[in-house]
């Protein structure tokens, strides 16, 4: 499945900044909510978000498992690596914060947090869709409940905020191809249009529940 999404990432990388409008606006809060400082991971770093909101004092790392999303994140940003979030390429507390906007629901959260982890000396900040999150897509979003066990022993803060898609019908789906988020995991087999279009209608409200959650370290 790792192949398949760093295609369909890659594939989306000159469009992901004029569809992705939640991810943005996710992002800008994450920052806010996060308050970094240092040296800032970001991680699953798409076109830079999260980097683009930092305060000019930080000094940011993106990474992705997409190199064509690393390739533009490089040419605004700097520093790009091409990896993964459950395997990072950096030695233990490389970095003050590590900062994830809207990726890590694609990984093994019990790697990638570990991994987040190890890497950070000071904080985390995480903001990624949990159940709740378009629910007639039947995505397996992950539970935040999950999430928050995870680190229970540090002293964190969070919060959840539903973020809407501000596309409907036929545009939804483009939203979801031109953002590189089209895979299901869960589905095996692809939808007929017929199918397609009966879902887009079953849809008053597309929204992401996202949570917040700030994590110290030390």
């Amino acid at each position: 499945m790792k192949e398949l999404l760093s295609l369909r990432f890659s594939r989306a990388a000159k469009t992901y900044e004029k569809w992705a409008i939640p991810q943005r606006k996710s992002a800008e809060i994450l920052v806010k909510f996060s308050q970094p400082t240092g040296a800032v991971l970001d991680l699953g770093c798409g076109t830079g978000f999260v980097s683009r909101f930092l305060p000019s004092s930080c000094l940011p790392t993106g990474i992705d498992i997409s190199a064509n999303m690393a390739s533009v994140y490089s040419q605004e940003f700097g520093r790009a690596v091409v990896g993964d979030a459950e395997s990072l390429p950096f030695k233990e507390k490389s970095f003050d914060f590590v900062l994830s906007n809207f990726s890590l629901h694609w990984t093994n959260l019990d790697k990638s947090l570990t991994e987040a982890l190890r890497v950070s000396r000071q904080g985390i900040g995480l903001a990624f869709p949990v159940e709740g999150s378009l629910e007639k897509f039947g995505f397996p979003f992950p539970p935040a409940e999950r999430v928050l066990e995870f680190f229970s022993r540090f002293y964190l803060n969070y919060f959840f905020l539903e973020l809407d898609i501000p596309f409907k019908g036929w545009d939804l789906m483009k939203f979801f191809h031109f953002t590189g988020s089209s895979l299901n995991p869960k589905r095996r087999k692809s939808l007929s249009r017929f199918e397609v279009e009966r879902l887009l209608n079953s849809v008053e409200r597309p929204f992401f529940r996202v949570l917040f959650l700030s994590v110290r370290v030390i």
